[in-house]
């Protein structure tokens, strides 16, 4: 009997042991980041060229620009989330630099559907996701007066709408040169 209290003993410690090595394990294993943190080192500072091509150079300003750009392929429930933020951010503040631009879908349904009847261009050769190698979208890109990439948001269903209205606010404010420096 004792043996077997002993054995018992011995195969609990293995458990025990076992089991806590496999919580120390997840433990140090690091968080997966996000697409925003993945895609901030590899896209800021880097110049848009093709946004003069689209919004023209009448567009041309010496603010930061906030930019929605989406597909007739992507998520609409995703696409609906950034027209929705935009909206919020341009009612915090009617003079803000906010455009639109798509590719691949029918705009006045769209405009429609999210109540948004400012200009929406067209981006018909798809030359900014080319630029951009062809990034996942819906994308916001927060641009400086050069058109350099300043930050970018993907309006995904689970993200919070709050945060991102607050991140892109408080990164649109900001100076690129103070951004570059900390950055």
């Amino acid at each position: 009997m004792s043996k077997n209290i002993i054995s018992f003993f011995w195969v609990l410690l293995f458990v025990f042991c076992s089991c806590n090595q496999k919580n120390k394990k997840i433990i140090e294993i690091t968080p997966i980041s996000t697409k925003e943190e993945k895609l901030q080192d590899r896209f800021i500072s880097k110049s848009l060229e093709s946004i003069n091509v689209i919004l023209s150079e009448e567009k041309k300003s010496d603010e930061n620009k906030i930019i929605l750009i989406y597909t007739g392929y992507d998520c609409q429930s995703c696409v609906d989330k950034g027209y929705k933020i935009l909206k919020t951010i341009r009612s915090q503040n009617e003079t803000k630099k906010i455009f639109i631009i798509s590719s691949n879908t029918n705009i006045g349904r769209d405009q429609e559907r999210n109540e948004y009847y400012d200009f929406v261009h067209n981006d018909e050769k798809e030359l900014v996701r080319k630029e951009l190698k062809f990034i996942f979208t819906p994308i916001i890109l927060v641009l400086d007066k050069d058109n350099c990439i300043l930050h970018i948001n993907f309006p995904e269903t689970n993200s919070s709408e709050k945060e991102m209205v607050e991140q892109i606010i408080r990164v649109s404010k900001k100076n690129p040169l103070i951004i570059e420096a900390q950055g």
